[in-house]
């Protein structure tokens, strides 16, 4: 990175309004994922292969729901190499998410799957496979190295001392959150009882997530380096 586009993202870290701000974004953000996701365990009247996939997807909310709401308080509070270890797996679940929305695995099969079939198919590998560059081992291996695995590389994390590194960390796992919700929209519309519960509950989101883009310059920079970042 050069050093210019390095002073702006120190710059962009901002003050304690603007981390208050992302706090807020992404703990009421978790609370309406949990909140869509227990609509979608709700019985209905679709056929056994549609219940399933709409009772998976509502899983994996429910699993985003808890994710980023844990990440959020540990990323904004002192525990920022446990909250980087959790978003490593909101990145999983936006595979997930992305997978079923454009077709490429079933969400039904995800749900009844073995172990041997999940490493298989629906494994982040293999699903970075099927992304044909949407999604890259790097970035994966990015948060890997922070967390989700004990490795040196995690340490500057420890004890607090990188409260500049917590905040970019909480501003990607809003992406990625925001990237998931977009991703569930999508899927949800060939599916009409999945559809109402999305909308029913999640109405807030999207208008939260897009006033909170407007308003943080990290997040502005972020697309400006790597545009698939956007929500």
């Amino acid at each position: 990175m050069d050093d210019a586009w390095q002073t702006r993202l120190r710059a962009s870290v901002g003050d304690s309004s603007l981390w208050r701000l992302r706090k807020q974004v992404i703990i009421k953000t978790a609370r309406d994922f949990s909140a869509v996701g227990s609509l979608l365990l709700q019985p209905n009247e679709a056929d056994e292969e549609t219940k399933d996939g709409i009772y998976a997807v509502g899983l994996l909310l429910q699993m985003a729901g808890e994710i980023a709401g844990a990440a959020g308080r540990m990323l904004s509070d002192r525990e920022h190499y446990a909250g980087a270890a959790v978003v490593r797996q909101m990145v999983e679940i936006e595979y997930l998410t992305w997978t079923f929305k454009e077709g490429h695995r079933s969400a039904s099969k995800w749900l009844q799957s073995t172990h041997s079939e999940r490493m298989n198919a629906f494994s982040p590998r293999e699903l970075r496979k099927t992304s044909k560059g949407r999604f890259l081992s790097q970035d994966y291996q990015d948060h890997c190295e922070q967390g989700g695995h004990p490795v040196p590389r995690g340490g500057f994390l420890l004890a607090g001392a990188s409260p500049g590194s917590a905040q970019l960390l909480l501003v990607d796992l809003t992406c990625h959150c925001w990237r998931t919700w977009v991703q569930i929209v999508q899927w949800s519309k060939d599916l009409p009882v999945a559809s109402a519960a999305v909308l029913d509950r999640g109405s807030n989101i999207s208008g939260r997530l897009n006033n909170w883009g407007k308003q943080d310059p990290m997040y502005a920079l972020m697309v400006e380096r790597k545009p698939e970042l956007k929500g």
